[in-house]
């Protein structure tokens, strides 16, 4: 009986490990990014029960990075977690450049298909750079650049430059100032649309 027993968990055993999904591999390469978009966003208005509405007359403006992105593999398959570090670099109300990042770690991404991922950066950052609190202009954007990496190593990532100045991060000095759509009014937006993240404890 005792090695019936034996025999029938050794069976067990060799079936939960057949069962078990074996873990994704990335390379380089493996996370394409199709496309990065610049633009200004207004703070988003909710309607709510209850309180008076009123009136904004100077609605604020966010910078919004929109990056599509696809994950080489079997349409089975799922990335337990990629992280994306972003680089925006700006130009101050003295004609100094910067850059600014911020780390967003997605969740269950799906591989062979479209992907997003957004990253904002607020209206008092900016006015604090270019010295201009009332509306954000574009024009004071330099470069975007975004690095992809799983499980510690980069497997993809794109820039809006090219050749040496591609990785223009690394001559400048960073500061924190780019937030992940769920540390922003956009949060509760297009949930859909974009990859699963996972937040900070």
């Amino acid at each position: 009986m005792k090695t019936l027993v034996t025999a029938i968990a050794a069976f067990g055993i060799l079936v939960l490990c057949g069962n078990a999904q074996q873990p994704i591999r990335l390379a380089v390469g493996d996370v394409e990014i199709n496309s990065m978009d610049i633009e200004s966003q207004q703070t988003p208005e909710f309607q709510a029960n209850g309180p008076k509405s009123k009136s904004i007359p100077s609605p604020r403006q966010w910078l919004e990075l929109e990056v599509e992105f696809e994950v080489d593999g079997d349409r089975d398959a799922v990335v337990p977690e990629l992280l994306f570090r972003y680089y925006i670099g700006m130009r101050d109300k003295d004609g100094q450049s910067l850059v600014l990042t911020g780390d967003v770690t997605h969740t269950n991404v799906l591989c062979g298909e479209d992907t997003y991922s957004a990253v904002y950066v607020s209206p008092d950052t900016l006015g604090t750079i270019t010295g201009d609190y009332r509306r954000f202009q574009p024009s004071a954007i330099s470069a975007v650049g975004v690095e992809v990496y799983y499980n510690g190593v980069i497997v993809g990532g794109d820039s809006t430059l090219s050749g040496s100045r591609s990785k223009f991060w690394e001559a400048l000095s960073t500061r924190p100032g780019v937030l992940a759509k769920h540390e922003t009014p956009f949060a509760l937006l297009w949930l859909d649309r974009y990859a699963g993240v996972k937040k900070a404890n």
